[in-house]
């Protein structure tokens, strides 16, 4: 096997161990009672196996970077949200949403895009300084466009009058 395939085995694994690793923790971090804070999850033997299947996936990443180059191995490293989204289906025992799967399909598509601009061997097939710049000016125009506020989510609920307070007012007793 050569390097190259190495690396891309070694960042596939990596992703699924840092997936696994998000699912067992959001699934204890559910079932845990809201008051109970966070000193209650660390005496739970679960919460130190996805602590170590995190490390597990960080020393395959690094062990990736042996391989292959960072703009190989680091985009890669984002399937674990495409890994995350059976895997949490799976744990929660339902089947993978349509919503979730646009978002990953999305996801798939991003990341191929990343590594079709990004992954040149050599140094004269990375990108120049204005190059980076306009890439990193339209990354910039995009999150700002898609971080402001739309409108508010139609939840069913009215709110109430600022004059009427959100309790019911019992008469004094008698």
């Amino acid at each position: 096997m050569n390097a190259t395939l190495t690396a891309v085995a070694l960042s596939l694994v990596s992703a699924v161990a840092y997936a696994s690793a998000a699912v067992a923790q959001a699934r204890l971090a559910g079932r845990s009672e809201p008051g109970a804070g966070v000193f209650r999850m660390l005496g739970r033997a679960a919460w130190w196996s996805a602590v170590a299947l995190n490390a597990g996936g960080a020393l395959l990443h690094v062990a990736a970077l042996k391989y292959g180059p960072l703009t190989l191995v680091q985009p890669l490293g984002a399937l674990t949200l495409v890994a995350a989204v059976p895997l949490g289906a799976r744990a929660a025992g339902r089947r993978v949403t349509g919503t979730e799967w646009h978002g990953t399909i999305l996801t798939l598509l991003g990341l191929g895009a990343l590594l079709l601009t990004a992954g040149g061997t050599a140094p004269h097939e990375t990108l120049s300084l204005g190059e980076a710049l306009a890439v990193g000016a339209a990354t910039m125009a995009v999150v700002a466009g898609l971080s402001r506020p739309g409108p508010a989510p139609d939840c069913g609920t009215r709110r109430r009058p600022a004059s009427r307070p959100a309790w019911p007012r019992r008469s004094p007793r008698p």
